[in-house]
C-alpha cells in the first residue's frame, strides 16, 4: 500500500510539472504564431503521455506481480491447511500404532512422491530401533533402508530437529548413508517424539540433485509431530485399557474382563468348560515365607497356566488365590485333562528350588451343567471343595453328585 501512495504522489508531481511547463511554453510563444503554439502543445502532450504512462505501467505491472505472488502463497497455504486437516482426520481414525504408522507412510508418499522413506521407532525398552513402516523403494532402491540400531545412534534423534544431508559423499554426511548405494544420495531425517520423548525418526532419501526444499522439510516436520502425538495417545489408551482389563500382579484377565469375553460365546451357544483352581494352603505359604513369596507363587502359577493351556482358552485371576480357566469348545472331561497337565508342569517348575513349594486343587464344570458363567463357576466351586476335602492337589470333575 505504501508503494501505491508513493507512485500516486510521483504521478501528481509529474503531471503538475509538465502542465506548468507546457503552459509557460505556450504563454511564451503565443506571439510567434499558431504553428509554434500547435507544435508546443503536441510536444507537451506527448511528453505528458509518456511521462505519465510509463510510471503508471510500471506500477500496474508490479502490482500484478505482487498479486500473483500473494495468490500463489495463499493457494499453497490453503493446500497445506487442507492436507493437515485431512491428515489429522486420518490419524484420529487410527485405533492403534500400526494404523497410525500406515497413515504416516501414505502421507510421506503424498508429500514427497519422488523420495523413498521409512519410519523407525524404538522398541518397548527404547534400546533398539526397528522399522515400523516404509514407502515402496522406487527412487533409490535398497538405499532407503537405514541400519541405525539404537535411538542414540541417530544424529537427528540426538539433535531433536530435522537434519538434511545434501550428499552422502561429503565429510559431514551421516555415517549411516555412506556406502549404502553406488550412486550418491541426499537424505532428510526428522525426529519423532512420542509422549514428549524422542524415540524415532522419519528417514527419507533421494538421488543427489533432487534436494529437499524448505516447504517439504516443514511439511514433514509437521507430519512427524502429528504422528508422534497420535502414537503417544493410542499407546496411552492401550495401556489404560490393558490396566483396566487385567490383574496387575499376574497380567491375567480380571473377573469383569472374563465375563465380557465369555458373554458372546454363551450367546453363540458354544460349549464351554470352566476350571476353578485354588492354591492349597495359601495362607500358610504367606505366613511361612512372607507375602513376597505368596505373590511370587501367584505369578509362577499364572505363567504355568499361560504356557500349558490352549491358545484360545481364557485365563483369569478370579480373586485372591483363585483362578478361572474357560475352555471354549471343550467339555469338562477334556478340561480336566488340560488341568492335569498344568499340575504336572507346576510340579516340574517347583523342583528347581527357586520357588516356594505349593500345590493347586481344581474343580471343573461345563455348559451342560449350567447356562451362565456365574452358575458354572459356582458348580466348579462345589467340585473344588470336594478336591480340598479329598486331600488337595487334585482335579475333581462335577458329576451331579459332588
Amino acid at each position: 500500500m505504501s508503494g501505491s501512495w508513493s507512485m500516486v504522489f510521483l504521478d501528481v508531481v509529474w503531471v503538475v510539472a509538465l502542465t506548468t511547463g507546457c503552459w509557460l511554453g505556450v504563454s511564451a510563444v503565443v506571439a510567434d504564431g499558431p504553428r509554434r503554439v500547435i507544435a508546443y502543445v503536441v510536444t507537451a502532450g506527448l511528453a505528458l503521455l509518456i511521462g505519465t504512462a510509463l510510471p503508471l505501467r510500471y506500477f500496474l505491472l508490479r502490482q500484478r506481480r505482487e498479486a500473483q505472488v500473494r495468490e500463489s502463497l495463499l493457494s499453497l497455504e490453503s493446500e497445506r491447511r487442507q492436507f493437515e486437516t485431512r491428515l489429522v482426520r486420518a490419524l484420529d481414525m487410527a485405533p492403534d500404532q500400526h494404523a497410525a504408522v500406515s497413515v504416516a507412510v501414505e502421507a510421506i508418499g503424498l508429500l514427497t512422491p519422488t523420495a523413498c522413506g521409512e519410519l523407525l521407532l524404538a522398541d518397548s525398552s527404547r534400546a533398539h530401533m526397528q522399522v515400523a513402516g516404509a514407502t515402496p523403494a522406487t527412487a533409490c532402491g535398497g538405499a532407503c533402508h537405514c541400519d541405525v540400531a539404537t535411538p542414540s545412534g541417530c544424529p537427528a534423534v540426538r539433535s531433536g530437529h530435522a537434519v538434511h544431508y545434501d550428499d552422502s559423499r561429503l565429510l559431514d554426511a551421516c555415517p549411516q548413508l555412506r556406502g549404502r548405494s553406488d550412486e550418491p544420495i541426499s537424505a532428510l531425517c526428522v525426529p519423532l517424539s512420542v509422549a514428549g520423548s524422542t524415540v524415532g525418526v522419519m528417514h527419507l532419501v533421494r538421488p543427489v540433485g533432487d534436494d529437499f526444499d524448505d516447504r517439504e522439510t516443514t511439511a514433514l516436520t509437521t507430519l512427524a509431530k502429528l504422528v508422534g502425538s497420535r502414537i503417544g495417545l493410542v499407546t496411552a489408551m492401550a495401556q489404560s485399557q490393558l490396566q483396566a482389563s487385567t490383574d496387575p500382579l499376574t497380567g491375567l484377565l480380571n473377573r469383569r474382563s472374563l465375563e465380557n469375553e465369555v458373554r458372546p460365546l454363551l450367546q453363540e451357544g458354544l460349549t464351554l468348560a470352566v476350571i476353578l483352581a485354588d492354591l492349597d494352603h495359601f495362607k500358610i505359604l504367606n505366613d511361612t515365607f512372607g507375602h513376597d513369596a505368596g505373590d511370587r507363587a501367584l505369578r509362577t502359577f499364572a505363567r504355568v497356566l499361560r504356557q500349558t493351556v490352549r491358545d484360545n482358552d481364557l485365563i483369569c485371576r478370579y480373586g485372591g488365590e483363585e483362578f478361572v480357566v474357560v475352555c471354549p469348545g471343550a467339555d469338562k472331561n477334556a478340561a480336566a485333562m488340560v488341568f492335569e497337565r498344568v499340575r504336572m508342569e507346576l510340579s516340574a517348575m517347583l523342583n528347581d528350588g527357586r520357588h516356594p513349594p505349593f500345590t493347586v486343587s481344581a474343580g471343573v464344570s461345563d455348559s451342560n451343567d449350567a447356562t451362565t458363567l456365574a452358575e458354572m463357576v459356582s458348580i466348579a466351586d462345589t467340585s473344588l471343595m470336594k478336591a480340598k476335602a479329598d486331600g488337595r492337589n487334585r482335579t475333581v470333575v462335577f458329576d451331579g453328585a459332588a
